[in-house]
């Protein structure tokens, strides 16, 4: 008995490698055989199903078949394969070519940074995990990344654990507690810290980030509450194998969105379905350790039956004076308003601010209590993602690559030699002045340049603010602001001008120099000294164009 697929259906062929079954159909009887077939090349490569035996859990069943090693991890991640893996699967009906290190392959989802990327980081400097993910963004959004930016650098600290206990919370919510290994005993984890765990899926290593919901006092085991999402490669796995005694790997406690239980200031968590598992490991660790902070939890849940440990959190909030707690039912009462937020500020006015739930409740919270007067740097957002299901589409703001920086660095460079040389030689550009001679057009020009500027102090901004993940998202736009600025600076004046025209041109120069010297030349030991004078000169340059561009344009328009 035999049956076909194409290239296409790789990813059906590698699930049915993977489960022993297709969708759809039974699994494969003794003996059956399975082929996949490729049509440009009208080839066909017998493969033999998953072996009927018990495995270990953790453990991907060997394949006996034509080349195939493992499946592709991208699949079973539900990200895009590159086509030239596609294709060399076709072509030699071998996925262990496919499989093959892909200097194109992202490893990052969430920044969309490739491997190529990271190597060429590394060749710039760049030696450890930490150093590579602020180069690149990587592993500055939810942290899943990470473990591979430590494989790249040699920093793997995966150490194996084993599962002590499984507790149901809810039909879809459960916790599982692993014992700490023998090297991380002496560490104390922080409130609202995560663990990465690691487990073989399918023939690949998949990691995922889960925030500590065991108290900080806890030194004998680790706990996670984890929600099964429908496409989660993690979560589906663990709750359908994880069960006492089961082993996986796991990282040391990590994570920048972590609080110090001795803090005076209150801590209001904002926390919605299973965005209650930050705000409930900080209140476990404050009723355990005694700690005197003051937390009030604000739990969004749809239905009562979806609230997790609810009972656990009102038992702590009436045993203890300093945890406050209220569930708030969104399908009855319905989601917080503005003057819910409000009542929270005059409430708790010099408290910082946790919030952890879906893209659209932390963004609606966040709005709402900027709006209110709360300062940034007192909102802290805990992300997540359900991983495993659609890949989201890359922003439009995300990091540049070294390469691409470089490249738009030196193109940078180049368009200012020609601009100053045209403007030095007095080239006359005929369209251009006539243009350049009506109010309306130099009007229109000059906005568009203070446009620009304010979009290019988007960037001091936040990181003044301490956002970190929409500092790395926004340096893109703050490198292809250089090149439009120059291009707006030609269209509004081909030559120097005098005066303050002059100020505004030879410090838009000179901040567009140091900004394309910074891009073409990537971070290293070797020139750090120079690269911070460099980076002091850029920023006083910005900010003296713009002032002289802010007083141009009132000037231009009152005179």
């Amino acid at each position: 008995m035999t049956q076909a697929c194409d290239i296409e259906s790789l990813a059906a062929v590698t699930v049915f490698l993977e489960q022993g079954s297709r969708p759809g159909s039974a699994s494969p009887q003794h003996g059956e055989t399975l082929f996949y077939s490729h049509n440009d090349h009208g080839r066909a490569w017998p493969l033999t199903p998953v072996p009927e035996v018990e495995q270990p859990v953790g453990d991907e069943p060997r394949v006996a078949s034509h080349g195939i090693r493992e499946p592709l991890r991208s699949l079973l991640e539900r990200a895009p394969s590159s086509r030239s893996r596609l294709e060399a699967f076709g072509r030699a009906g071998d996925v262990a070519e496919a499989l093959d290190p892909d200097d194109d392959a992202v490893v990052c989802q969430c920044m969309q940074v490739a491997r190529r990327s990271l190597i060429e980081a590394m060749e710039a400097g760049c030696r450890t995990a930490q150093a590579l993910s602020m180069r690149t963004g990587a592993g500055t959004v939810c942290g899943g990344c990470l473990p591979r930016l430590g494989e790249l650098t040699g920093e793997t600290s995966w150490q194996t654990v084993r599962c002590r206990e499984v507790i149901d919370r809810t039909p879809h919510v459960k916790s599982f507690r692993f014992e700490v290994p023998p090297g991380q005993r002496a560490r104390t984890a922080k409130a609202g810290q995560r663990i990465v765990v690691q487990a073989r899926i399918g023939g690949a290593n998949v990691e995922r980030c889960y925030t500590l919901t065991s108290p900080v006092t806890a030194g004998d085991h680790y706990e996670i509450t984890v929600k099964r999402e429908p496409h989660g490669a993690m979560s589906r796995w663990l709750f359908d194998h994880m069960r006492p005694g089961a082993a996986l790997a796991i990282l040391p406690p990590t994570g920048s969105c972590a609080f110090e239980l001795s803090d005076p200031r209150p801590l209001v968590c904002l926390v919605a379905g299973i965005g209650i598992t930050p705000a409930l490991g900080i209140c476990r660790s404050v009723a355990a350790s005694g700690a005197s902070r003051r937390i009030h939890v604000d739990y969004s849940a749809s239905s009562r039956e979806e609230v997790v440990c609810g009972d656990e959190l009102h038992a702590l909030a009436s045993s203890h004076d300093t945890i406050t707690f209220r569930a708030r039912i969104t399908r009855k009462h319905g989601r917080f308003n503005a003057a819910d937020l409000h009542r929270l500020a005059r409430e708790f006015p010099e408290a910082d601010w946790l919030i952890c739930g879906s893209q659209r409740f932390q963004s609606d919270a966040q709005r709402l209590l900027l709006r209110d007067g709360v300062a940034p740097q007192r909102i802290h957002i805990e992300s997540f993602e359900a991983a495993g299901g659609a890949t989201a589409a890359p922003a439009t703001t995300a990091v540049l690559s070294p390469r691409k920086r470089q490249t738009v660095g030196y193109w940078l460079l180049f368009a200012l030699a020609a601009y100053v040389v045209q403007a030095m030689l007095g080239v006359k550009w005929p369209l251009l002045e006539r243009l350049q001679a009506t109010t309306t057009y130099s009007a229109l020009t000059g906005t568009g340049l203070l446009v620009l500027l304010c979009l290019q102090w988007q960037l001091g901004s936040l990181r003044w603010r301490g956002r970190t993940l929409e500092t790395s998202r926004a340096y893109g736009l703050h490198i292809a602001t250089g090149p439009a600025v120059l291009g707006l600076m030609w269209l509004h004046s081909t030559h120097f001008g005098y005066a303050l025209s002059l100020a505004v041109n030879l410090s838009f120069i000179a901040s567009l120099t140091t900004g394309a010297i910074l891009g073409a030349y990537p971070r290293s030991p070797q020139w750090e000294t120079a690269r911070r004078m460099l980076l002091a000169g850029h920023i006083v340059m910005s900010c003296a164009g713009s002032a002289f561009a802010l007083v141009h344009g009132f000037t231009a328009l009152w005179y």
